[in-house]
């Protein structure tokens, strides 16, 4: 289902006020934004937890994050700099 989020795509309108309109339009990416912090709500059986990995190179920091959707596109804490997705933490 997640995998093949680019194939399969939909449009959903949002209202913003003046003052989120004013933070949506600093987002490089406001689609992809919305989409991460939908996935980061996902509850995820503990039996089926699986982690996958991220990497900043440029802070030099490593992070884990159980849905793959969110790991791929994760952004840094520290920098908000694009992360390198790891794969499965075993």
């Amino acid at each position: 289902m997640i995998h093949d989020l680019a194939l399969n795509m939909r449009q959903k309108i949002i209202s913003l006020s003046l003052d989120t309109y004013e933070l949506a339009s600093k987002k490089a990416n406001f689609s992809a934004w919305v989409r991460r912090k939908l996935l980061e709500e996902v509850e995820i059986p503990p039996e089926e937890v699986i982690l996958y990995g991220m990497y900043c190179p440029k802070c030099i920091l490593n992070f884990q994050h159980p849905n793959i959707a969110v790991a791929k596109t994760y952004k840094c804490k520290f920098c908000n700099g694009e992360t390198e997705f790891d794969g499965v933490i075993e």
